[in-house]
């Protein structure tokens, strides 16, 4: 059928160039008849749907609508896609054009469908594990090597469970969550193993330092709106670097040595305490006795002076001879010559040996006495 335009009629004769369409006059009006251009289409949607060689061409009025009919079914299928269902334990952000307009819980709902609103589904019921610090596992997202205050390196591997309490935070407020929540975790390691040595360290006991690292990774969390929320951390392993392990060895080494020779010297020195100490106990009891024994020569030489002293009160003219007589005893047991003068003009030098001494007071006060009387 020739294309036919309004006010005259096509030629399809004329049409050499074989266009089923036939050749478009010029438009004498400049201005078209939509009648004409719906029937001019029914009519090409219905020679298109003839079969070539099949015989007489059969007219199906329902073609004439299938554009129609494919753009409505297209519709209708896009608008089914906006159904969604939310499982338990997971919350849904409804984004529209990107921007957040809604937070959708458990359960079917329905939202325009994309390009319009999208869905972000998050599950918040899940507890998540993080593994951080030197290790051969794969889960390790990041180093934990800290040096001590002994300038030692310490690798530590722990873990951190968390889970996601806040779906618009976790998903917008970092483009990166699980790294912003190791730099949290090796921050808060370091500060809590601030100013410790490698002895401290490797012997200190794990559950003090996680309830630490919990409490101080928490409030840093805090401060940064990253929509995690820890539940509890785990240290699964302080050691040395197993690349300098001979190096440690060797410090190890010496420092046996060392407390060895430390114990050496401590046993030397208890050694000697104890000789020194029974030295000094020796000489305190030597000590001991001499004040005994001073002690014991002055109260006698206090008995003695108390003796004379009564037997000078009793008769001083007695006591003065025997003190006379002593006197001269000590100094005659001195000299080696004794000058004795009998008579006016005689003198007779004797050489004697030296008097024996009395032995004790009272005896010598008796004697002394009787041989007064004698006198």
């Amino acid at each position: 059928m020739p294309w036919s335009d309004p006010g005259g009629s096509g030629n399809q004769n004329g049409n050499k160039s074989g266009n089923p369409w036939g050749k478009r006059p010029k438009s004498p009006s400049g201005s078209w008849n939509i009648d004409k251009i719906t029937k001019e289409l029914r009519k090409l949607g219905n020679k298109l749907s003839a079969t070539p060689g099949a015989g007489p061409r059969r007219n199906f009025p329902y073609l004439t609508w299938l554009p129609l009919i494919v753009a409505v079914v297209l519709l209708f299928l896009w608008l089914l896609s906006g159904f969604y269902q939310v499982d338990p334990g997971q919350e849904a952000l409804v984004l529209r054009f990107g921007q957040v307009v809604a937070t959708v819980p458990p359960g079917n709902h329905y939202h325009w469908p994309s390009p319009i609103e999208t869905v972000e589904t998050v599950d918040v019921g899940r507890s998540r594990r993080l593994v951080l610090g030197y290790g051969d596992s794969g889960e390790a997202l990041s180093p934990g090597r800290i040096l001590t205050s002994n300038d030692e390196l310490i690798d530590v591997r722990y873990a951190a469970d968390y889970r996601i309490a806040h779906p618009r935070e976790y998903l917008f407020s970092n483009s990166n969550p699980q790294q912003y929540l190791a730099f949290v975790m090796s921050a808060a390691l370091r500060q809590i193993t601030d100013g410790m040595s490698s002895q401290q360290l490797l012997g200190a006991a794990h559950a003090p330092l996680e309830e630490k690292l919990l409490e101080r990774a928490q409030q840093l969390l805090a401060n940064g709106k990253s929509g995690i929320t820890l539940q509890s951390v785990q240290i699964i392993e302080l050691t040395h670097p197993k690349a300098l392990d001979p190096e440690y060895e060797k410090i190890d080494k010496a420092r046996k040595e060392a407390a060895i020779a430390a114990e050496e010297a401590k046993a030397d020195v208890q050694k000697e305490m104890i000789s020194a100490k029974a030295e000094a106990d020796k000489m305190r009891s030597q000590a001991q006795v001499e004040a005994n024994r001073l002690v014991d020569k002055a109260q006698g030489d206090a008995a003695h002076f108390d003796s004379l002293y009564q037997a000078y009160r009793q008769d001083p003219q007695v006591s003065a001879r025997q003190m006379y007589l002593q006197t001269m005893d000590a100094i005659l047991a001195k000299a080696g010559k004794v000058v004795v003068a009998d008579g006016p003009g005689a003198q007779v030098s004797v050489t004697t040996a030296a008097p024996p001494v009395l032995s004790s007071a009272p005896s010598a006060s008796a004697s002394t006495q009787s041989g007064g009387k004698a006198s």
